[in-house]
């Protein structure tokens, strides 16, 4: 994982841990004490990438950027610094890690970035170009732009999804040849996931759910977004309560995610999509797990027992702040983040989630 010091210097990788006689642990021989297997289990435990960074070079051969090796990692917030025009990492309880990305890993330039687990998208406006790079290892991928704006992008696979309001646009990683699909009046897309490789929609009006249907025919001129819609309108009391809608997935299960009206606490409802009734169900657990947002967009979900996560609560941030929003007791708690160099502007403040453990 390169990265560069608070100075935004050049790109290097983090400071190996040393021995007790001072030399690099990097050049030492693994020690009969510290086995492969034992350093993988100690690895799996680690909730801070600092902590991994700083055993892997015991034995760089058993500890790769893995699954299994990075499934305690805590997430983290992609935050901008001005004063270095990087990004910096902030870890939910450490706070601001003592490494940050730099303008090789993302951009110095100024660039709408979207949450996609480990990888992030990077969108080059100026530049007519589209970046999807992978946080650990700086790895990057390049597409033109789609044709149309776009306010939201998913990736499921090497398949991404680019929508608005009015239209979808999709091409794979392999093939980066856009197709566009609009949107039949008097239909509008509020919101769009993938859950198992189904891509769902969220559709005005009366808030119903769908699923979209993508050709495979390549054709990069507009055509007709096929949707199949599941159910009726949201219900008339979920409608007129909320003010807030949007999809998100926990543990492998379609959930919708509301915001009431004139809550000055700011908690959320959960409903959970059931397919029998066709119909959603009101929810006020998600068996332990925590979803995560930001700017009301869903970035995430992680699974039960998570190290240093709070299960059944909702993590939520907006310009300069994070708040943990319990449904179990409709508690909310909030995190000021703080900017490690000088004050950044709260308009500029755009922060993303990253996810280690989907690595």
């Amino acid at each position: 994982m390169a990265m560069a010091n608070r100075r935004g210097g050049r790109s290097r990788s983090p400071p190996a841990a040393k021995s007790s006689s001072g030399e690099p642990a990097a050049a030492m021989s693994p020690s009969p004490s510290f086995p492969p297997d034992l350093l993988r289990e100690i690895a799996s435990r680690l909730t801070s990438l600092q902590d991994f960074f700083a055993l892997r070079p015991l034995c760089r051969a058993a500890l790769p950027l893995s699954l299994p090796n990075l499934a305690s990692q805590a997430p983290l917030l992609l935050v901008p610094d001005a004063a270095t025009a990087s990004h910096a990492l902030f870890h939910i309880r450490r706070g601001f890690l003592r490494f940050r990305l730099t303008r090789t890993h993302l951009t110095g330039e100024a660039a709408d970035i979207h949450s996609l687990g480990c990888r992030v998208a990077v969108d080059l406006r100026g530049r007519c170009q589209l970046r999807i790079v992978h946080v650990l290892t700086g790895k990057r991928t390049r597409l033109p732009s789609p044709p149309n704006p776009f306010s939201g992008l998913l990736l499921s696979g090497d398949l991404v999804v680019a929508w608005n309001h009015l239209n979808l646009q999709y091409c794979r990683l392999g093939t980066p040849k856009w197709c566009v699909a609009s949107v039949s009046d008097p239909y509008r897309l509020h919101d769009l996931i993938f859950v198992d490789d189904t891509l769902y929609a969220l559709v005005n009006p009366g808030y119903r759910l769908a699923v979209v249907r993508l050709s495979d025919s390549g054709n990069n001129n507009s055509e007709e977004l096929e949707l199949e819609f599941l159910g009726g309108e949201l219900d008339a009391q979920t409608f007129g309560q909320s003010l807030v809608f949007f999809l998100a997935e926990c543990c492998g299960e379609l959930i919708l995610v509301t915001r009431p009206k004139h809550n000055y606490r700011r908690t959320f409802h959960v409903f959970r999509w059931q397919s029998e009734e066709q119909k959603w169900e009101r929810i006020t657990s998600l068996g332990g797990c925590a979803v995560f947002l930001a700017n009301y967009r869903f970035a995430g979900c992680l699974g039960p027992d998570h190290r240093g996560i709070r299960g059944d609560c909702i993590y939520h941030t907006i310009p300069g702040l994070l708040r943990v929003h319990s449904l179990v007791d409709e508690s909310v708690t909030e995190c000021i983040i703080n900017y490690p160099v000088g004050k950044v502007p709260m308009e500029f403040c755009q922060s993303v989630w990253i996810f280690p453990s989907m690595c």
